[in-house]
């Protein structure tokens, strides 16, 4: 099973390599994320990254947390 975010309005989704939990702490703390990505000279983990992205995309907009089968 995979998991990502649905954009209700625009019905578009991304499906980061992560899990549901972890989907919904960015989607919870997104302030904090942005945060730390703007002072971290590593980087953020790949799926933190492509969340922040899609969330940014889809600011205002309804924000879902999805379920998805594996192999599509």
């Amino acid at each position: 099973m995979q998991y990502g975010y649905q954009c209700e309005d625009c019905e578009v989704a991304v499906f980061p390599t992560t899990t549901r939990s972890e989907l919904q702490w960015l989607k919870d703390r997104v302030h904090v994320a942005r945060e730390v990505a703007k002072h971290s000279a590593n980087g953020l983990d790949t799926w933190i990254m492509d969340g922040l992205g899609f969330l940014d995309e889809h600011t205002g907009h309804s924000i879902v947390v999805v379920s998805r089968r594996s192999g599509r």
